[in-house]
């Protein structure tokens, strides 16, 4: 049987990291002291080209990559699902998850980048066609530091409503008291009728995560992210406090998601790309996410690459609820902590205007990279290359 569409021919990897200044910042659990990330080339036997993105530590991810690589170099750009599912059925003694998924998730989103730039069309019209061209943005923000917090997340919180967000997510999860002061900064600068979300980054027990989330009920939270461990059994028992629950971006592929939508643990589904498998998985996942009402809003916290193909994902998304009216519409997360690789990547980076960003409508992911630029952060001993 023939097959008329390009197939890979080359797979390389860009390695990348950043050394972050006074000793990083970050979550409440930790404080990364880098922000990095691991850049995935895709080249078409016709010669187009598609990136992606892999989340985790780029020296151990680009060796995964190499390993991946094997089974699609030399196939057909648009042969995806059927590969990745068969290696983790194969390799099912390691892991589901894991290094191999992150590293399938940057090959994954470059071939979908390369065959929607085959075709001319931007990658949201191969997820079912673009249901919008712009998305409010909400700035992840609030990060902890090492030397206190009211002060840094006070000027954190401004600096966003400066530029013009209307909505922002803060971390907490460093006790009641902490937690309750932090959200009161929050919801004070972004006003009553500001979007205001607070992120645990499971930094919690479950007694801890209840009192935490009914002290702050209050203050009309948005939502609360990761107050749990996605596999610590309490969260059914957070409904109580009245909050809308989210989580995803540390669940790998449609099966991590599964039992979470299903069981009603979350009603914000978070997939983020470099992590869950993809596009390939992130439809999957949308799909059952939508079959059971649930909502979905991406996690991005990675470079400009991984900022426009979640930018593509969203614009595919279906509004919930069904009908004339959505009260919850897409959400866009746009990382405000410092970070170069965000912005420096691309030849023009993706910007928030009055915290509205524009889809790109190019071919692809709608954006281009700044090869040159990437050899500033590149870890060189690290690149990797597989050739058909």
């Amino acid at each position: 049987m023939t097959h008329s569409s390009p197939t890979v021919s080359r797979i390389q990897t860009f390695p990348l990291e950043f050394v972050l200044p006074d000793g990083g910042h970050g979550a409440s659990k930790s404080r990364p002291s880098a922000r990095t990330a691991t850049l995935v080339k895709v080249t078409t036997s016709d010669g187009v080209v598609g990136w992606g993105e892999s989340f985790g530590p780029p020296r151990l991810i680009a060796e995964f990559v190499r390993d991946a690589a094997q089974y699609v170099v030399g196939k057909p750009v648009d042969r995806r699902e059927g590969v990745w599912l068969d290696r983790l059925t194969r390799s099912y003694h390691l892991t589901g998850a894991g290094p191999q998924v992150l590293a399938f998730s940057g090959i994954d989103m470059a071939m979908w980048d390369a065959q929607a730039r085959t075709y001319g069309v931007p990658v949201s019209a191969l997820l079912g066609g673009a249901m919008r061209d712009e998305v409010r943005a909400y700035a992840s923000t609030g990060f902890f530091h090492e030397a206190g917090d009211s002060g840094p997340l006070r000027a954190y919180v401004e600096e966003a409503v400066s530029e013009g967000f209307t909505a922002a997510k803060i971390k907490i999860g460093g006790g009641l008291r902490d937690d309750v002061d932090r959200t009161g900064i929050a919801r004070d600068l972004l006003g009553d009728d500001g979007l205001l979300m607070v992120d645990y980054n499971t930094n919690a027990t479950l007694d801890v995560a209840l009192r935490s989330l009914a002290a702050i009920a209050p203050l009309d939270i948005y939502w609360a992210e990761e107050p749990l461990l996605p596999d610590d059994t309490g969260w059914p028992l957070l409904r109580a406090a009245g909050i809308p629950l989210a989580a995803g971006e540390a669940q790998y592929t449609r099966h991590g998601f599964r039992d979470q939508i299903a069981q009603r643990r979350v009603d914000v589904a978070q997939p983020n790309l470099s992590v869950c498998g993809g596009f390939t998985e992130a439809k999957a996942i949308v799909a059952l996410a939508t079959s059971f009402h649930v909502r979905v809003a991406p996690h991005v916290w990675g470079t400009g690459v991984l900022l426009a193909a979640t930018l593509q994902l969203i614009a595919s998304l279906p509004d919930l609820p069904f009908g004339e009216r959505t009260p919850y519409p897409p959400l866009l997360e746009l990382d405000r902590g410092e970070n170069p690789l965000r912005d420096g990547v691309l030849v023009e980076p993706v910007v928030a205007t009055a915290g509205v960003v524009a889809i790109p409508s190019g071919a692809g992911i709608g954006v281009e990279v700044d090869e040159a630029a990437l050899s500033q952060w590149l870890i060189d001993s690290h690149v990797v290359e597989v050739a058909a």
